[in-house]
C-alpha cells in the first residue's frame, strides 16, 4: 500500500504542480488582455475625441456653407432687380437704345461715318465711342 500512496502523492502533486502553472498562465493571459483592452480604451477615447472635433468642423463648414448659400441668393436676387431695372431703363428711353446700337456697332468695327449715319449721332460722340473702344482694345491686347 505504501507505493499506492506515494503514486497518489506523486499524482497529487503533479496535478497541483500542473494547475498552479496553469493558473499562472492564466493570469499571465489575463494581464495581458487587461493591458490590450487599456490600450484599446485610450485609442477609443482618442479616436472619439478626433471624431467629436471633426464633426464640430462638419458643423462649422455646414453652418458657413448654409451662410454662403444664403449670401449667393441674396446677390443672384440683386443682379437680377439690377438686370431688371437696367431692362426698364433701356426699354423707357430711346436714346439709350441708340447709343447702346451705336456701342454695338463700334464692337463690330464700324466706323466714325457709319456711327453717326445709323445712330443719328453728333461726330463728338461718336468719336468719344471710337476712343473709348480703341484704349478698352489697347488694355486688353
Amino acid at each position: 500500500m505504501d507505493w499506492i500512496n506515494l503514486i497518489a502523492l506523486v499524482a497529487t502533486v503533479v496535478c497541483l504542480v500542473g494547475a498552479i502553472w496553469f493558473s499562472n498562465k492564466a493570469q499571465q493571459q489575463l494581464k495581458a488582455n487587461e493591458q490590450k483592452m487599456q490600450s484599446l480604451e485610450v485609442v477609443t477615447k482618442n479616436l472619439l475625441q478626433s471624431h467629436r472635433v471633426v464633426e464640430k468642423q462638419l458643423q462649422e463648414i455646414h453652418q458657413a456653407n448654409a451662410s454662403l448659400v444664403g449670401e449667393l441668393e441674396r446677390q443672384s436676387e440683386q443682379v437680377e432687380q439690377a438686370f431688371l431695372r437696367t431692362s426698364q431703363i433701356q426699354s423707357q428711353d430711346p436714346d439709350s437704345k441708340l447709343y447702346t446700337r451705336a456701342v454695338k456697332l463700334v464692337e463690330l468695327g464700324a466706323d466714325l461715318d457709319e456711327v453717326m449715319r445709323e445712330c443719328e449721332l453728333p461726330k463728338a460722340e461718336a468719336e468719344l465711342l471710337l476712343s473709348l473702344r480703341n484704349k478698352m482694345k489697347g488694355q486688353v491686347s
